[in-house]
Parts: structure tokens; sequence; C-alpha cells
């Protein structure tokens, strides 16, 4: 019988191994104490692991044509999880388990290794792989593994705290795979505003553009959480890639958020309001937080007091400009330690469809050390479950 040796035991390395284990005798590697340490963190523990629209569109990658084929196998991975005992509680086309806890996830999951007889080897530190004509022997600082088939499962660079290291990355550098520049991603971007404190833990519904050297790229909509540090949440989170990508490539990067969706044209409703003898403050106290209030005036340089009727055709614009646009210029993002996933990473070209090495027979990459990432939604664990269930079940 083959062995297999799965290195991680992530979402994408226990899923390899519990499919793996069906036609081979599987040791899995775990450089941790437990398995699914990062999965136990997921979704703040409940654990969005999927989505009821999983399509090529939600990702960012190097090759689509790869990305596609490797999508194509959502439906056999989905049942997979299902079959295991993994039952859905379904919010908005997010998929959480039932239970609402991720550690129901890491229980089915240790269960199901278990039953199977995969052996299960903790605190085992990869420092190499090596290929030789009859197979690979991995290699710890004091053991060593030999085997036919290797399924490299290690993960990105984000959340380090959990073992993420990017011992995936080094390897592929060592032999000569394309690889493209890891960076945070899923993450908060940072800015440097005068207002930045006074707005800190704050939310905002609100739609957020995106420009790149002045140039608009992208908008997404959703609740944003004001930070001592800049911007938060997951329309944010959503652009993250992006920004870190660019400000990689030394590229200016700014947000323009329009604070009020919900509402067509302020004015309006401000002029009604002046009606009533009510300032611009007192009309806007059901509008905005009052702290957002003042930083929207003070960057109109308008004084609390001021009345509607007071203001300029000028001051009108700059006022309707800062609620419908409001600037903010970012500097950076968030680092890896507060990074979900990690944008870059080994290209997609290197593989062949069945998560081979194209130039390494019998060797296998999985998940997120791929260069694929996905926006919030489960669409990240998707990827790293998915290409996990076709490098176990390849025979290639």
């Amino acid at each position: 019988m083959k062995k297999v040796v799965v290195i991680g035991a992530g979402a994408s390395g226990c899923i390899a191994a519990l499919k793996a284990s069906e036609t081979s005798e599987v040791v899995l590697l775990e450089k941790n104490d437990k398995i699914c340490k990062k999965l136990l963190l997921t979704g703040n523990g409940k654990c969005n692991y999927w989505h009821d629209d999983i399509k090529i569109d939600d990702y960012y990658s190097d090759d689509n044509s790869i990305l596609e084929n490797i999508l194509s196998y959502k439906d056999d991975t989905y049942n997979f999880l299902y079959n295991i005992g993994i039952y859905p509680k379904i919010k908005n086309g997010y998929y959480y388990p039932n239970s609402e806890a991720s550690f129901s996830i890491k229980e089915i999951f240790e269960r199901e290794l278990i039953k199977r007889n995969v052996q299960i080897i903790y605190n085992f530190n990869v420092i190499d792989i090596l290929k030789k004509d009859d197979g690979f022997i991995v290699k710890s600082e004091d053991d060593s593994i030999k085997c036919d088939k290797v399924i490299l499962s290690t993960g990105s660079k984000a959340y380090p705290k959990t073992g993420s290291d990017g011992f995936a990355y080094d390897y592929a550098e060592k032999n000569n795979l394309k690889l493209k520049e890891v960076l945070p991603s899923l993450t908060g971007l940072k800015a440097n505003e005068y207002y930045l404190k006074e707005w800190n833990g704050l939310r905002v519904e609100a739609i957020v553009s995106l420009y790149i050297d002045d140039v608009f790229v992208k908008e997404e909509r959703g609740e944003v959480q004001l930070t001592d540090y800049g911007v938060s949440g997951i329309c944010i989170f959503n652009l993250s890639g992006i920004v870190s990508r660019s400000l990689f490539e030394k590229k200016k990067v700014d947000l323009k958020i329009n604070l009020l969706p919900s509402m067509d044209n302020i004015l309006d409703y401000l002029s009604d309001m002046s009606k009533n003898n009510l300032t611009i403050a007192e009309s806007l106290e059901s509008v905005f937080n009052y702290k957002l209030t003042n930083i929207i005036l003070n960057k109109c340089s308008l004084s609390k007091n001021a009345s509607y009727k007071s203001l300029t055709n000028e001051e009108k614009s700059i006022l309707l400009d800062t609620i419908y646009s409001f600037p903010i210029h970012i500097i950076e993002t968030s680092s890896f330690d507060k990074a979900q996933v990690c944008t870059g990473g080994i290209s997609l070209v290197n593989i062949t469809s069945k998560m081979m090495v194209k130039n390494i027979d019998g060797l296998y990459i999985t998940g997120e050390a791929l260069n694929v990432d996905g926006i919030c939604g489960g669409y990240n664990l998707a990827f790293a479950f998915i290409t996990g269930f076709i490098a176990g079940d390849s025979n290639d």
C-alpha cells in the first residue's frame, strides 16, 4: 500500500489525510500539539467554512483556468464534508456548523482521522523534504519519515501564532517554483489622520471606493469599523489584498467612503431642518454619531453652530462631498499576525489539475500556500478544503 505523508493538520491537511486514507497508509504531521489551531479561530470561533455561491470571481489568482478546474470539485468536496457529519447553518449564503462552534469541525476531523487509522504525529517540525528515486524523505531536526507521496498543507504566513511560518514558500523557492510576493490580506488598513482616536470604536454602514494612483479600482458595501489606526470590517478586508499589492508596488492608495448610502441627498434634509431653526450639528444628531459629525464639520471647516442657511454654495458642495466621498489616505495594511489570509504565494502554474507540482512527481501543494485568496464569506476555507480533497484523492 502506498504511504502518504501530509504536512500540516489544518483545514486542507485534515481533509487531504482523510481522503488519502481511503486508498493509502497516511501519516499526518503537525508542528503544534493539536490539529486545526487556525480553524478554531475562524469566524470568531463560529467557523464560516463554506458559501453557497462559490465562483471564480470571488478569488484573486494568477491562473484562472487552473483555478476554475479546482473549483469544479466544490460539490464533491462539500458532499464529503457533509457525509462525515458537518451539518450547516446557513445565514445569507454563509455556512457555519449548526453548533456555531469551530470546535465541532475540529472534533469531527479528529474522530474521522482516528477512525480511518491515520497516524497523527504532533510537535513534528518539518525542516526539509528530500526527493528520492523511490519517493521522499520528510525530515525534522531529529527524525525522518520515508513515503511515496507528500501533500504540503502548511498554510501561509497569516496568523503566525498558529504555526504558519511560510515553510512552503521557502521550499518552493529552493526548488525554483514560481512564487509571488506574499503579503497580508483580509486585514485592516492603516492611515495617519488626526481624527482617528476620535472616531475609534464607531461603526457605519458605508460604500467604500478604492482608488489606486487616483484611478477608481473597486467598491465594497457593508459595515466599516472606524479604528484608532484606520478602518476595518468585511468590506475593508475584501479590498485589503489589492491594497497590499499596490502598496508593495509603491502606488498611492486612497479610499473614498460614502458615509450615508441610505440617503440620496443630505442637503435636502438639512434644508428641511433649517426651517425649524436647527443647526447643522443638531440636524445630524440622529444621522451620525456626534463624534463623526464633529469630524465631518471639522473637515469642512464648519462650526458646530453653523446654520444651513448661512452656508455658501461652495461650503454646501464641500459638505456633500465629505459625507458621500469621505477621503482617507492609506499608508499600510495590518501585519501578518492580524491578517486572516495572505495574497500571493506559490503560483498555480506550478501545479497540475490534481494539485501535484509539475516538476516534482508525487509532491502536492494545497490551501493557503498557493497564490489564491478569496473574499470574506467562507471562500478561503472552502478553497483549502477543495484543494485538500483533490490532493488526497489523486493517484497521479
